[in-house]
């Protein structure tokens, strides 16, 4: 993230607030004390291998505030203000794991609100890696490492200790991420 960003704003019926934008400093907004909402994308990367299904998980670096050296989603965060909610998706892959993705391949699949107290949108995407490199750079050291986890072995690595806290308990997300590799996925 960069510290010169601003977050988009939306009501809670997921339309935008035109003027103005979140600094990071203020955080996310509290369910209990504002009436904005903000915006974040989640991106999985998964491809298909002789090992069926695999997903892509990335190890936050030690160097992060929130959550240091905790498997977290393949990448994802905050939207900027005025920013198109894909193209936020496009950026956090590109900042956070190094790779280029194309906005048009994206695979959007769920949104959700709400998560551990705060007023966020979450807007799910996956992406096809099937047959490309892992070529895979964390230049601003958000990121420590990258790891393929099997759909198979995909519920029990989400129970370890070293997964992101908000992360394994998002039984909702997890499971529609599930839901939707098994079904999708093959296609």
């Amino acid at each position: 993230m960069h510290h010169d960003e601003k977050w988009q704003e939306f009501h809670q019926n997921g339309e935008r607030i035109i003027n103005g934008g979140r600094l990071p400093e203020r955080g996310n907004p509290k369910r209990d004390g504002e009436n904005v909402w903000v915006g974040t994308t989640i991106l999985w990367l998964y491809r298909k291998s002789r090992n069926g299904i695999e997903i892509l998980f990335q190890k936050r670096s030690h160097f992060v505030d929130h959550n240091p050296d905790k498997w977290d989603v393949s990448a994802g965060g905050h939207i900027n203000y005025q920013e198109d909610i894909a193209d936020a998706a496009v950026r956090e892959a590109r900042e956070e794991i190094g790779i280029d993705i194309e906005k048009e391949k994206l695979k959007y699949s769920f949104s959700l609100a709400g998560s551990s107290g705060y007023n966020l949108l979450i807007y799910g995407y996956f992406y096809d890696w099937t047959g490309r490199e892992d070529d895979f750079h964390f230049d601003d050291n958000e990121v420590s490492e990258v790891k393929w986890v099997s759909l198979e072995d995909f519920d029990e690595f989400v129970k370890g200790d070293d997964v992101k806290r908000p992360l394994k308990g998002a039984y909702h997300t997890l499971g529609l991420t599930k839901y939707w590799l098994e079904y999708y996925g093959n296609l």
